[in-house]
């Protein structure tokens, strides 16, 4: 007993492993849930053009040949340029509004 103890301390994951028990699910569960959800059946024509593209995939790797999608940039720009926006309009309104404030204490 006081070696499986010290087994169960030593590996504390395998123990509730052990300890935990899943819930036990309705009878007719499983039943019911196929009856309910219907086999997806995939078209001819998807696996056809499934089949054709992995067998290019594969054709490419044996050869070496590996074609990488260059990384977007496109996103980094428009968010560049959004940012420099932002930047001057909100510089151009502490501007103007500055500008009023010390017109009118004058």
């Amino acid at each position: 007993m006081m070696g499986r103890v010290t087994r169960l301390l030593q590996h504390p994951i395998r123990a509730v492993r052990r300890l935990y028990k899943p819930p036990s699910l309705p009878w007719g569960f499983e039943g019911a849930v196929q009856g309910a959800l219907r086999p997806v059946e995939p078209s001819a024509s998807f696996r056809a053009g499934l089949r054709g593209n992995l067998t290019l995939a594969a054709q490419r790797k044996m050869s070496g040949l590996v074609v990488e999608y260059p990384k977007p940039f496109r996103e980094g720009v428009i968010l560049g340029l959004s940012t420099g926006l932002l930047a001057a309009v909100v510089t151009a309104l502490v501007l103007i509004f500055r500008s009023r404030l010390v017109g009118a204490k004058r």
